[in-house]
This record gives C-alpha cells, sequence and structure tokens, in this order.
C-alpha cells in the first residue's frame, strides 16, 4: 500500500508517491571481517507493512541493526523521513520516528513494569500513558510494580512492543517478535500491531512464521546470504521462494 499525495498545481495533478518511510539503499555490513549484507536495497512505504523473511543467518537482524543505527554499514545509506541518517546515533533515529524492538524481549529486567513504561513516556502524559498501556494489554496493570525481568516471557513481549505505541514512531522494526511465545499470545500481539498500523504507523517485520507475516504485510522481500532475491506482493511469492529460501511447504503452515 502505498500513500500519494498531491503535486504543486492545481486541481487534476499528477499524484506522486510520498516520501518512504524508510530506505536503505546498497548496503555493506558486517562484523570485523565478515561481511553480512551485500548490496541490500529495501523500501518501506508510509503506512504499510513490509515483511523481512529468509533463513537463519540471512542477515535479518543486521539489517535491522543497521537501519536503527546499532551497527555502521561499511557502504549505502539509510534514510529516514527522506533525512540521510547514515551516520545517525541510535537515539537521533528514535526521536526521528524509528523504534526497534529486538529479538529477545528488549525490556528493562530489573526496572519495575511501570518505570519501563515511564521510560518511553517523554512524548506523553505519564498517567496517560499508563492507561493506554493496561488498555492494550491488561494483564499489565496487575504487574506495574514487578519487576520486569519477573514476568513471563509472554508479559515481556506485550511490554516490550509497547514502545511501538508510547514512542509514538512513523515506522517500527520488529524482530522476532513470536519467538518463544505460545499462540494465544502471539495473537494478542499482533492484534495490537494491526493497531498501530491502523493508525499510521509503518512495520518492518522480521517473523519466524512465514504464513503469518505473509498474513499482515502489504510487501514482502526475502533476504538469503545477505541478499534481496524477492521483493514484492505477498500474493506474488512463488513456491520455489518458499521451497528454495524460506525452506517451507508452501501448502502448509509455518
Amino acid at each position: 500500500m502505498t500513500v500519494t499525495e498531491t503535486r504543486p498545481g492545481g486541481e487534476g495533478a499528477a499524484a506522486a508517491p510520498a516520501t518512504p518511510v524508510l530506505e536503505v539503499r546498497g548496503l555493506d555490513a558486517g562484523y570485523g571481517s565478515s561481511a553480512v549484507l551485500h548490496d541490500v536495497s529495501l523500501t518501506v512505504p508510509r503506512g504499510s507493512v513490509v515483511a523481512l523473511l529468509g533463513p537463519n543467518g540471512a542477515g535479518k537482524t543486521t539489517l535491522l541493526r543497521v537501519a536503527s543505527g546499532l551497527l555502521r554499514p561499511t557502504r549505502g545509506e539509510v534514510i529516514l523521513d527522506g533525512r540521510d541518517v547514515t551516520r545517525a546515533r541510535p537515539y537521533q533515529r528514535a526521536r526521528g520516528g524509528l523504534c526497534h524492538i529486538p529479538e529477545g524481549r528488549g525490556v528493562y529486567p530489573s526496572l519495575t513494569v511501570r518505570e519501563n513504561l515511564v521510560l518511553h513516556t517523554w512524548k506523553r502524559n505519564v498517567d496517560d500513558a499508563l492507561e493506554r498501556a493496561v488498555a492494550n494489554f491488561p494483564i499489565l496493570g496487575s504487574k506495574l510494580s514487578q519487576p520486569a525481568g519477573e514476568l513471563s516471557g509472554g508479559q515481556q513481549q506485550m511490554l516490550a512492543v509497547m514502545r511501538a505505541y508510547l514512542d509514538e514512531p512513523s515506522v517500527v522494526l520488529v524482530d522476532e517478535v513470536s519467538m518463544g511465545l505460545a499462540p494465544v499470545i502471539v495473537d494478542q500481539i499482533y492484534e495490537f500491531l494491526d493497531r498501530i498500523r491502523q493508525a499510521g504507523t509503518s512495520l518492518l517485520l522480521v517473523e519466524q512464521y512465514v504464513h503469518r507475516a505473509l498474513a499482515a504485510a502489504d510487501r514482502v522481500c526475502v533476504l538469503t546470504k545477505g541478499r534481496i532475491v524477492f521483493d514484492g506482493r505477498p500474493e506474488d511469492v512463488a513456491e520455489e521462494v518458499f521451497e528454495h529460501y524460506l525452506g517451507v511447504d508452501p501448502n502448509h503452515g509455518g
């Protein structure tokens, strides 16, 4: 889905695509002498969900780390809302509207649930933020004074994804949000992500369950061995992409 805007020139002027909320252009990146990404380009249109899929070790997490500023690329550019942020620090990108929810929960375990939420209320009234958090995930309401590290894995993930609401970002990078969680918890988290998407937030989604990602996405990029091998609509993902690059039987859930 691409949002359009009207060009200057009055009634009848042609429509042009809106500036993508996030672009990576020609990225090379890795760790030390180990190259992981090779000439990767990817676009997240405004108000859309892009699923980034691929086998383990393909470079998906590395790409999210480059986009959020945790890892500096050796070549290429990161463009956020039309601004080159390739050399910007993670906190600068966060202030510019990017939220990164990393694999592995991403909460402060020694802080209480309330304190974790308060850390992300710099754009909101604290009481309002807590009320909204509890409305989205009622179980957190009974855990506000409990250290986040004592929560179940599902509850920690609920707390982690609340950043995608409290920070009021324009784009959220979500890395393996369903990993290790019971299906009922995954359903609740995807319902939350769908609500913020409907409110206009874009998502770049790395997900182990391919069919769930395809159901949520407007566009799909498949990454393997550090290169994009497919970029298109979910309904255009061919069987050979499923089987060869994703290791998934297209006739069964995965």
